[in-house]
């Protein structure tokens, strides 16, 4: 049997499953969880010997085991994992759902926060919600999202296989956020100007063209933000800065994309050497 033909079996037994929610009276494509929990700060607060802790937590599952009237469940959220432990006693009337779940579902879970004899925090949970069904069967589990061509063009799948792309899209947005925090202590404004310029100026590169309907003439996607920022302290902003997307029509390669984010800032009455201070 070809790949194609075991993902093909892989996606009928799904759609399979998906008729049987269906007809036990469950929207396999739920609205609103509230009340969730990040799974770090769900174990961060557990307490050994409490047994009145409750949880609630929603996320994908990863990982999945069935022994019979127990289902030991990994699930996911961007925080991390966490256990979720469904028994046949405690989910007597969902239990036939429980048994429809699969790698890749998003589920919300609720229930007594405890430990297994391993030692595993686990949210044995009294309620489950199914809150999208995956139709599509994950990447295999030992090996992740390898392809790097398929990582770059499906990075939602890449994200949530590969926990270590997600670690590096947090590490990103604390850096910005660093950044931002620095230029506003030190006097700086943000602020954005056009991505449609009517010259592709501020850097020797060469512009994507768009057409403009309403107004009936060509437009460039910008290439720098320089000229527009330096209007600025023409009109009296003194010290200003933006971080936003440029699009430059040229080579494609790992160092290299024609649509990428930017840094740019300038400030008047300085030189360079202001500036690197």
């Amino acid at each position: 049997m070809t790949n194609t033909e075991d993902t093909n079996k892989f996606e009928r037994q799904r759609q399979q499953k998906l008729s049987r929610i269906k007809e036990l009276g469950i929207d396999p494509y739920g609205g609103r969880y509230d009340g969730v929990e990040p799974a770090k700060d769900i174990k961060c607060r557990f307490k050994d010997g409490d047994d009145t802790q409750q949880a609630k937590c929603a996320g994908r599952i990863v990982l999945l085991r069935d022994i019979g009237k127990l289902i030991f469940i990994t699930l996911r959220d961007w925080s991390g994992t966490i256990q979720i432990g469904l028994s046949k006693k405690l989910m007597e009337q969902q239990w036939q759902l429980a048994k429809l779940l699969e790698l890749g579902d998003i589920i919300g879970a609720a229930g007594q926060l405890g430990k297994t004899k391993t030692g595993e925090i686990t949210i044995w949970a009294d309620n489950v919600t199914l809150l999208s069904k995956s139709l599509l069967p994950p990447p295999e589990k030992f090996h992740g999202l390898s392809d790097i061509d398929r990582r770059f063009r499906q990075r939602y799948v890449d994200l949530w296989a590969n926990p270590e792309v997600m670690e590096l899209f947090k590490k990103r947005s604390a850096i910005i956020s660093t950044i931002r925090e620095f230029l506003k202590d030190s006097g700086f404004m943000e602020v954005e100007t056009p991505m449609m310029q009517t010259i592709p100026g501020g850097a020797a590169a060469k512009p994507f063209i768009t057409h403009h309907n309403s107004l009936d003439m060509d437009l460039f996607l910008r290439i720098a933000p320089e000229l527009f920022l330096k209007r600025l302290l023409v009109g009296g902003m003194e010290k200003v800065f933006e971080i936003n997307r440029n699009f430059r029509n040229e080579g494609l390669s790992s160092r290299h994309n024609p649509e990428f984010t930017m840094l740019e800032l300038y400030q008047a009455y300085a030189d360079y050497f202001g500036m690197m201070d």
